[in-house]
């Protein structure tokens, strides 16, 4: 299993994983269709850029409260939405602890990272100059450092950011 992981550190907000993202996708550079999203916050008069993707979350909230079980691992371990039997509901939307799957706006279905399985490999992390995204295998990234990750974006969250 692999992971996408963050150095926030490396992160200029470029956005240009946004555009990678709804591009390949979607078919169209638009951060609203993108499944991953940078958020930007600004404390002590700092800007930070936050970029928000799907932890593939060993026990994953967005799979188990989906009334149709669209929501599956595929041969990978990278959780997926069947877009045949996905309603629409945002029950895995207010599920995910780090906000991130949203609805398409046009198609009214849930859309989130799958780590471009159609495609190889992670358009964000292949396209991100500062190397702010990596992909690492799942034992390397820790699940102990992905629930910190996951902890300190809901805390973000809750702050309103």
């Amino acid at each position: 299993m692999l992971r996408i992981v963050l150095d926030p550190a490396k992160c200029d907000g470029c956005r240009v994983c946004e555009g990678a993202c709804s591009l390949v996708n979607e078919g169209e550079s638009n951060p609203v269709k993108s499944r991953i999203r940078v958020v930007r916050t600004v404390e002590n008069q700092i800007l930070y850029s936050i970029p928000v993707f799907c932890l593939q979350c060993e026990k994953a909230y967005c799979e188990a409260v989906c009334p149709p079980h669209a929501i599956s691992r595929n041969s990978d371990g990278a959780l997926i939405i069947d877009k045949e039997k996905c309603v629409g509901c945002k029950l895995c939307e207010i599920a995910c602890p780090v906000g991130a799957i949203t609805v398409n706006p046009d198609k009214h279905i849930a859309i989130k990272c799958e780590l471009c399985a159609d495609f190889g490999e992670p358009q964000c992390v292949k396209y991100c100059f500062p190397k702010a995204l990596q992909l690492l295998p799942a034992e390397r990234v820790g699940i102990a450092e992905a629930r910190a990750k996951a902890e300190k974006f809901l805390e973000m969250e809750r702050r309103g950011a």
